[in-house]
């Protein structure tokens, strides 16, 4: 039986953006909820462009995914080879030349000191799932440690891990096995310290668990060291937590997938600790957004019998190809010491503005990845925060909105400077507007 003439299946016109979107609504889960009635054609060095020619600077890296923007014509170029070849169908589940060579070349820049292994899976999520299967397989411990305020993914355990609001965890039962504790966080500090006179105390809470009990079958403790808000724990902690995990025999896992490979400024936010990990995880950020998460390990820990972890596809020629590209491109551009530079001057004037509008506070971040939070006395800061991003939307800049009020800036790693400060007028125009509408309130 034919479908062909099912209206499902009708070819809309460029100017049917409103159908489109109305069509999806009733297509799709509910929980698929884009943040913009957005229609994309084309992405170009993070310029969105819609189908009515209408332009805007990406702010978020395509949600977090698209490190180099939308399109590069090295990552295009590479993926025509792979075409004109006739490899771009190859059999995920076999040797490669190419696999070999990203391999290499991602162990040679990895924050694991020992030798390392890497294994290929099909999300960043499945990869924190490995990990956690891991380090019960080879501990024999069946407690992971994880912080407030994290999210390591979308699967059962990675889900019973996190508590970030965004993930309305609560609403899920949660897997048994799993502690959460503070996130070490200056300024929400659980000690009432603050940042000036922080002396790490905040460690002893896990070593309170640990002389009572509560963490003595403890196995790994995994870490985002730079959450979606731009929160990254003080140095003094993470070098501590390295130390008290291997006086335990904890392993320590290292959520990496926001700020690997090269977003702050190094090719891993642990080169600025100085400190190696058991496990890092990484997710598609670093093949453009396409399907792919990696465990990255001590060899040892990944010496496992065959079909034990056995993802359906697990990295196929086409995200191994884009990952590799990526990782050639950021080097080859010097990408990562401009992340840095660039970071640290949007940063620097989030600061500044932060200064003169007192509804902004807590500008966090490293590298270009900069958060900062609205707090308001008047009214909601949420709907404060989702006006400001609706405004910027409206004036061709797009934002990321992170928990309740947070606003995240994390543009493409190659994107033109002069692009940036244009999307920097704009995001400090509509920031000053909305302050002075407030004070008329």
């Amino acid at each position: 039986m034919t479908r062909e003439n099912n209206e499902g299946f009708k070819k809309f016109s460029s100017n049917d953006s409103s159908k489109i979107i109305e069509k999806t609504c009733k297509l799709f889960s509910r929980s698929f909820q884009p943040p913009y009635p957005l229609i994309v054609k084309k992405i170009d060095e993070g310029v969105v462009t819609d189908p009515n020619e209408n332009t805007y600077l990406d702010f978020t890296s395509g949600g977090g995914s698209l490190l180099l923007g939308g399109s590069h014509p090295r990552i295009s170029e590479a993926i025509s080879r792979l075409i004109e070849d006739g490899r771009f169908f190859t059999f995920q589940k076999s040797y490669s030349e190419e696999f070999i060579e990203f391999a290499e070349r991602l162990l040679g820049i990895s924050p694991i000191r020992d030798e390392g292994r890497i294994l290929m899976l099909d999300s960043r999520s499945e990869a924190v799932e490995s990990a956690i299967r891991i380090a019960r397989l080879n501990t024999g411990r069946r407690i992971i440690v994880g912080f407030t305020g994290s999210y390591h993914g979308l699967t059962l355990g990675a889900q019973s891990i996190s508590t970030d609001i965004a993930t309305k965890w609560r609403r899920f039962e949660e897997a048994s096995g799993f502690v959460r504790v503070p996130y070490p966080e200056c300024s929400r500090c659980l000690l009432k310290h603050g940042r000036s006179r922080c002396e790490v105390d905040c460690l002893g809470y896990l070593e309170d668990m640990l002389s009572q009990g509560i963490l003595e079958n403890a196995g790994a403790i995994i870490m985002q060291p730079l959450r979606s808000d731009g929160v990254s724990p003080p140095e003094e902690y993470l070098k501590d937590l390295k130390k008290f995990c291997k006086q335990n025999k904890i392993l320590l896992i290292i959520d990496e997938s926001i700020s690997a490979p090269a977003r702050t400024g190094r090719w891993f936010i642990l080169d600025y600790y100085d400190v190696d990990a058991d496990i890092v995880i990484l997710g598609s950020q670093i093949s453009q957004g396409q399907p792919l998460g990696l465990l990255v390990a001590r060899s040892r820990l990944l010496d496992l019998e065959p079909k034990y972890i056995d993802p359906e596809i697990g990295g196929n020629i086409l995200t191994i190809t884009m990952a590799s590209t990526v990782l050639e491109i950021l080097k080859d551009e010097g990408l990562i010491e401009r992340a840095e530079r660039i970071g640290r001057n949007i940063k620097k004037k989030i600061e500044e503005i932060a200064e003169e509008l007192e509804f902004i506070t807590k500008v966090n971040g490293k590298g270009m990845y900069v958060g900062f939070e609205f707090v308001d006395k008047y009214r909601s800061s949420r709907a404060l925060a989702k006006e400001f991003i609706n405004e910027c939307f409206r004036s061709g800049l797009l934002l990321r909105l992170e928990r309740e009020s947070i606003i995240v800036l994390s543009p493409p790693l190659n994107m033109r400077e002069e692009l940036l400060e244009r999307g920097l007028e704009i995001l400090e125009a509509k920031l000053d507007e909305l302050y002075k509408a407030r004070e008329k309130l």
